[in-house]
Formats: structure tokens, C-alpha cells, sequence
């Protein structure tokens, strides 16, 4: 009746140490977390919403994601919202700048452009949830078009350096024919001292 021993203790350790993980794995770790994030489940308005916000955009919001060329734009900032467990709201406000919602707000969605990111994304967020949501078309199809008006400006600089040319060149030739002809120079002072006196 009494209890059996065993006479030899096994020669194998039951637990095995493990090694620390290496840089790499850790590193490969925390990509197959961001691949296997959890995917968020956004409604049709919200992703019609973000589709809005990335056109016209889309180069600067793909480097500010670091996004390579072969990844769609919606789905990367989707992703960013899986993997921060973001909101839309909070990904706008914390990933675009004022400048560029403000924009959205005034061209896209008709609101004010007025408050800082957090307030334009949360004016953007409100606009979204609604499942009607509907953006107003891009720009190019809009009398409010904001982007085009740096050609614009640049065509009036063009236009404003020409006429000072122009003016210089006069100004040279004016001076060359008061020094061929002194007498011509002395009646043109004296018209525009009388017409100055009139128009005062």
C-alpha cells in the first residue's frame, strides 16, 4: 500500500528558456500586428467622405502616410484608423492640417472654414455621420476654386513685370531723345507741372 516513487528523475528539463526576441523579430512582430489589425468598419458615408477629402489631395496625404504608389489612399488611412483604433474625426484632425480642412469645408462640404483642425474635423465628422451625406463636386466644377488662383497671381506678376519693362524702355528712350534734342525735354516738365495743377 505504499506509494511507488519514481527511481530516476527525466533527463530533459519540462521547460525550455527561450531566447530573447532580436531587433528583427520584434520589428517583423509589430508589422504582422499592423497587417493583422483589426479592420474598421466604416460606413458607405464616412468612406465617400474620406474618398472626397483624398481628391485633389491625394499626393500629400500619400507621403504623409508613407503610402507606396501601389496602395489606395482610402483604404491606407482606413488602415491607420484600424491600427490607432482612430475615429474619422480623430484621424483628420490629428493627420491634416487646418489649411487643407478648412478647404474641404469651404469647397466640399459648404461650412465655414473658420477654427483650427480639431474644430474643422469635427464639423467634418458631423457631415460625414449623416448617411445622406453627399460632397459638393471637386473644385474644378466650382466658381469657389481656390487652387488655381497661384496661375492666376503668377500671370498678373508676368503681366505687371511687362509693363515695367515697358515703362523702363520708354524711360530709356526718353532719356536718349533729351540728349539729342535738349530742347524737346524742357516743354514736357512744364504740360506736366500745368496738368498737375489743374487736377489739384
Amino acid at each position: 500500500g505504499r506509494p511507488r516513487f519514481p527511481t530516476a528523475l527525466p533527463s530533459t528539463p519540462t521547460t525550455k528558456l527561450r531566447p530573447a526576441p532580436s531587433t528583427i523579430d520584434v520589428y517583423i512582430d509589430m508589422s504582422r500586428r499592423a497587417r493583422s489589425a483589426p479592420k474598421v468598419n466604416v460606413s458607405p458615408s464616412v468612406r465617400l467622405g474620406l474618398e472626397s477629402i483624398v481628391e485633389g489631395n491625394e499626393t500629400a496625404i500619400r507621403a504623409m502616410l508613407s503610402l507606396g504608389s501601389d496602395k489606395v489612399v482610402v483604404e491606407g488611412l482606413i488602415d491607420c484608423m484600424g491600427v490607432n483604433s482612430l475615429s474619422a474625426e480623430m484621424l483628420i484632425a490629428n493627420y491634416f492640417s487646418a489649411s487643407m480642412l478648412g478647404a474641404y469645408c469651404r469647397e466640399r462640404i459648404g461650412k465655414s472654414d473658420k477654427g483650427g483642425a480639431a474644430t474643422l474635423a469635427e464639423r467634418i465628422a458631423r457631415e460625414w455621420a449623416k448617411p445622406s451625406f453627399a460632397p459638393l463636386p471637386a473644385p474644378a466644377d466650382s466658381k469657389k476654386r481656390k487652387e488655381p488662383q497661384p496661375p492666376v497671381e503668377d500671370a498678373a506678376a508676368k503681366r505687371v513685370a511687362a509693363l515695367a519693362e515697358v515703362a523702363a524702355k520708354r524711360a530709356k528712350q526718353a532719356a536718349q531723345k533729351q540728349a539729342s534734342s535738349p530742347t524737346a525735354p524742357a516743354a514736357e516738365p512744364k504740360e506736366k507741372e500745368v496738368v498737375g495743377q489743374r487736377e489739384e
